[in-house]
């Protein structure tokens, strides 16, 4: 299991692995599944592990506390903008948002890391 977290090869293969069990699932629960449920919806606790693996293998050194705070920071702009927009903060419709933003966050920073990983490999 630890070679599914520090490979990235690993790390890809369980990524298709979790989409084949969404995708599984959503077939079985047909009209019980939630639309809205996206297969990204299940990424970032996964991506936010991969990128500290391979930053520590990288770098020496984790980039996940800041990507942690980049987080925080993002949830309290957003709020702040619901709050100035709508005059209020609807639960349901914040946390769906703040959570896409997190996908998005997420693969991005998983996607520099992979790079700083291979240049750092590659590299002189």
């Amino acid at each position: 299991m630890h070679d599914l977290f520090t490979n990235w090869l690993g790390q890809l293969g369980l990524l298709v692995i979790v989409a084949i069990v969404f995708w599984g699932l959503k077939r079985v629960f047909k009209r019980r599944w939630p639309k809205t449920l996206l297969l990204i919806d299940f990424w970032p606790p996964l991506l936010i592990i991969f990128t500290h693996y391979l930053t520590l293998q990288a770098t020496e050194s984790s980039i996940v506390p800041y990507e942690m705070l980049s987080l925080m920071i993002m949830g309290i702009g957003l709020t702040l903008l619901e709050v100035l927009q709508r005059g209020e903060i609807l639960y349901g419709r914040f946390f769906r948002l703040y959570w896409r933003a997190t996908d998005l966050v997420t693969i991005l920073v998983y996607v520099i890391a992979f790079g700083c990983f291979v240049l750092a490999k590659v590299g002189p």
